[in-house]
């Protein structure tokens, strides 16, 4: 089963798995569908974290060292206010692409018992 995703699908067009299908399909490829989409969206947030403002002053200094001595260095230092938002920005779309993964993934499946049960429509 092969689907295209597009990141800025809500989770309504995206189907009742997440992944473009309307089909429910089997148990298990749902939940291994919805594994799969999970880890996605654990990965959006860990990879989003890194450009978290809190780590400017860090971000600045690799930004320094990378680039110092160019003109975009000297553009960077002058602006740090720029990259600043930049970074942010790039932090939050990447924490919202990651929850979307994540509650689309966890949409189908009741974990309210001791096991977490895939909903089916049978």
């Amino acid at each position: 089963m092969s689907s295209n995703i597009n990141l800025l699908d809500t989770p309504e067009q995206l189907g009742p798995l997440g992944l473009g299908s309307s089909e429910t399909g089997d148990t298990s490829d749902t939940a291994n569908l919805s594994k799969a989409r999970e880890k996605k969206g654990r990965r959006w947030l860990i990879w989003s974290f890194i450009f978290c403002p809190c780590h400017l002053p860090l971000t600045m200094g690799l930004l320094a060292l990378v680039f110092g001595g160019t003109a975009f260095g000297a553009l960077l230092s002058r602006n740090t206010l720029g990259v600043g938002l930049v970074v942010g920005t790039i932090y939050a779309i990447g924490v919202g692409i990651g929850l979307r993964h994540i509650r689309a993934a966890t949409k189908d499946i009741d974990c309210s018992g001791d096991t977490c049960e895939v909903k089916t429509d049978d």
